[in-house]
């Protein structure tokens, strides 16, 4: 890294890289180095992450006490994780879904729509809203830049569910020969199985769920398609596979 590049105004990392450490074709995070964005970037203790076939990008701010990765209830509501996520233009809107605790959306750059039992909300930077408990939501960038925002999640489950499925996008698990992608029924089928009740998807009710999770996420898991995974959560899996800010 030269003195030019750490003075450039523009900030770009968060690029897939290969084996040998350099960064391959993929999308790029490029943020204004004085931005607010950038300042959480920087502070953050954990790794940056990414989905290059999502075109998403995060970072834990706040862990609760390592290994926990309990269900949310009245012990832990107070002790959630803290993400900060960058969405680029070509970001999926996630499924509709709702989760048993609150869940706090803050818009730090850029203006973040959040769907709320049906309502629509555009939240500029500095902005936030709270969704209650069992409340259908999601959220997505309607613009063409990208946008970042701080969420308040309900659990390190979550956390864990959603860096698998970026995790498996590195691994070439979701595009031919290698290539970037985002899960098909086989991939998600474990994983939500897995990260239920923490999040539960609104696609359809859960009874239908259950049964898909009997059956054809039974065969997926024979398969060797996989749920969730906690090794995804150490930083040094991320920092081999994603180029890092300059300290």
């Amino acid at each position: 890294m030269t003195d030019s590049t750490r003075a450039a105004p523009v900030l770009t990392t968060g690029r897939p890289l290969d084996d040998r450490g350099d960064p391959r074709p993929g999308p790029a995070l490029e943020l204004d180095r004085e931005g607010p964005s950038a300042r959480l970037l920087r502070e953050s203790p954990h790794a940056l992450v990414s989905s290059p076939g999502a075109d998403t990008w995060a970072t834990l701010l706040e862990r609760p006490t390592d290994g926990a990765t309990d269900r949310p209830g009245p012990a832990v509501d107070h002790d959630r994780p803290v993400l900060v996520q960058w969405l680029g233009p070509d970001a999926p809107e996630p499924p509709a879904h709702v989760h048993p605790t609150t869940e706090t959306f803050e818009a730090v750059e850029g203006t973040l729509t959040v769907e709320v039992d049906g309502r629509t909300r555009r939240l500029p930077p500095g902005e936030s809203a709270t969704v209650d408990a069992g409340v259908e939501h999601t959220f997505r960038n309607a613009t063409g830049g990208t946008v970042a925002f701080r969420a308040e999640l309900p659990s390190m489950r979550t956390v864990a569910s959603l860096y698998t499925v970026w995790a498996l996008d590195h691994e070439g698990a979701f595009g031919g020969d290698g290539e970037y992608g985002r899960p098909g029924l086989l991939h998600a089928l474990p994983v939500s199985e897995d990260v239920y009740p923490d999040t539960e998807t609104a696609v359809a009710p859960v009874t239908v769920q259950r049964a898909l999770w009997a059956t054809v996420g039974r065969l997926a898991r024979s398969l060797g398609y996989t749920g969730i995974d906690e090794a995804y959560l150490a930083d040094a899996f991320w920092e081999r596979r994603v180029e890092q800010p300059p300290l």
